[in-house]
């Protein structure tokens, strides 16, 4: 018999408890860590697996994943529950969550069985996946990949170059997104495949931020050889499970992490007029994000998945970033320059800001989207 929700939380906050710091009103880190100069990256990446396997064992990971891929198949409301309790605590973030939040899905609705039987290793930490996406000449215009996959007699060839990857000098596998067929210059040519990031030919080279992380790197693929079954899904139909993975990473929940940082933020106090009116426009920005995602979750729980209306979610996500950080950096001023620790959070929100702008599409191709699938219009 299933427990209940109240039965579950109580478990999963005896399990935290006993495991890591309770910081209900900490800085939001997951927002936040691929931005963040690391002191030791190959320790925090130990951390992050230690703590997914820890996970595991205990049994609060892929709560909604197949039992028969290492999950509990739990319902969603399993899921947010236990996503809105964690974030509460420190504990190591960052590293995995391309791996579990997008990868990991996609695998079990679009791959074979072959590919799905990763998905243990996966919730157990011990495979880091990256997504082969992003294009330098292709920015947020995903349908104009031109990364070629040309046919062998043993299966595929790759050329080309992905920018913008997150955690590629981590991972152990990446989900590749290439063009098939050159005939086709838009989404029909398209197809998606699995690589090993180990193979011959694949170098990564990290890209080193304004904020000081290098959680980005830059992918090159030289004559890179995939077999056969590497395709994931059908052959020309990369566009339906690129959308697929997609769909999951534009499922915002920010909006309550967003509200620690304001509650933080609010601490600065705001003698300045209008200052202070920048900060309460963030704040009301942020409160109605969070009822916003609070609907979607919902839904969600009442079994009806995040349509294209959460790409709202996602824009607003870098709006409320953005106020709050230029209404800090009024409020502080020079004191952003300090080098002393006690404004390095701060700093941290004002640089990364640009980035809630472009991460999962750039703000302009979110309207379009909004714009077609949501209210309808004609194309341009």
């Amino acid at each position: 018999m299933e427990q209940s929700v109240d039965t579950f939380l109580k478990e999963a906050r005896d399990f935290l408890d006993g495991h890591a710091e309770h910081r209900p009103d900490g800085f939001p880190d997951a927002m936040f860590a691929q931005f963040r100069e690391l002191p030791d990256p190959e320790a925090w990446r130990a951390d992050c697996v230690a703590w997914q396997r820890l996970l595991y064992d205990a049994g609060f990971a892929g709560l909604t994943w197949p039992t028969e891929y290492g999950g509990r198949g739990l319902p969603s409301a399993y899921a947010l529950a236990w996503a809105d309790l964690e974030s509460e605590y420190d504990v190591p973030r960052g590293l995995l969550g391309v791996t579990l939040e997008m990868v990991g899905p996609t695998l079990l609705a679009v791959g074979t069985a072959a590919q799905k039987s990763h998905c243990p290793a996966i919730l157990r930490g011990e495979e880091v996946w990256c997504q082969l996406f992003s294009e330098p000449d292709a920015g947020s215009d995903l349908a104009g990949v031109s990364t070629r996959a040309t046919r062998t007699d043993t299966g595929w060839r790759v050329n080309g170059q992905k920018v913008w990857t997150s955690e590629a000098r981590h991972a152990k596998y990446g989900y590749l997104l290439a063009r098939t067929d050159p005939e086709q210059h838009r989404h029909p040519g398209l197809t998606a495949f699995i690589i090993d990031m180990t193979s011959p030919g694949v170098e990564v080279r990290p890209l080193r931020q304004m904020t000081g992380g290098a959680s980005f790197s830059e992918v090159f693929l030289d004559d890179v050889e995939l077999s056969a079954d590497a395709v994931l899904g059908e052959i020309g139909g990369g566009w339906a499970v690129a959308m697929t993975t997609l769909g999951f990473e534009r499922f915002s929940s920010f909006g309550r992490s967003l509200g620690r940082l304001v509650r933080q933020a609010s601490e600065l106090g705001w003698p300045d007029q209008s200052t202070r009116e920048k900060f309460l426009d963030a704040v009301i920005d942020q409160r109605a994000l969070a009822a916003f995602e609070a609907g979607m979750h919902r839904r969600l729980v009442a079994g009806t998945p995040p349509g294209p209306e959460a790409a709202l979610a996602k824009l607003a996500t870098g709006m409320v970033v953005s106020e709050l950080a230029d209404a800090v950096a009024e409020r502080l001023g020079p004191r952003l320059s300090l080098r002393d620790g006690t404004v390095d959070d701060w700093r941290l929100v004002l640089l990364s800001a640009p980035a809630f702008h472009i991460a999962g599409g750039t703000d302009e191709i979110v309207k379009t989207m909004i714009a077609e699938r949501v209210l309808g219009l004609p194309r341009g």
